[in-house]
């Protein structure tokens, strides 16, 4: 059985560009990669203290920081936005918090983890990188 972690990703109650990062209480690691200078990590099974109904999220952390620099996440949207199975894809960093798309394919780890890896290329100038699958 997977172990469960924690991420601690809380600014300082001033810093508004991190306040729309996930706050997440627990989280079970489904993928890890080595992309360029970032460990990125999968994760699902997310429990998070900031009322989102997160499915997946992608954690990008550059090497030797502690705290991820950007996240792609799958989420339920809110009740009144929901059609059928579709989760939001959304990328969040300092800079950013947008619905990149509304698709059901996004609950799915395979599809999600493609995507987020793509999205974290882009914005985080990897294009030239390749990322490697850890353990």
């Amino acid at each position: 059985m997977p172990s469960t972690t924690r991420l601690k990703n809380s600014g300082s109650p001033g810093d508004a560009s991190m306040n729309a990062f996930p706050k997440i209480r627990t989280a079970i690691p489904l993928r890890r990669y080595q992309y360029g200078e970032y460990a990125v990590t999968v994760l699902g099974e997310i429990e998070s203290a900031d009322g989102h109904a997160y499915q997946l999220v992608a954690a990008f952390v550059k090497e030797g920081e502690a705290e991820p620099h950007l996240f792609v996440v799958s989420e339920l949207p809110p009740p009144s936005e929901r059609v059928a199975n579709a989760h939001a894809l959304r990328v969040i960093s300092s800079v950013m918090d947008e619905v990149m798309d509304v698709d059901e394919r996004w609950r799915r780890p395979d599809d999600f983890a493609e995507q987020a890896l793509q999205l974290g290329a882009q914005i985080l100038g990897l294009e030239q990188e390749v990322p490697y699958p850890l353990g």
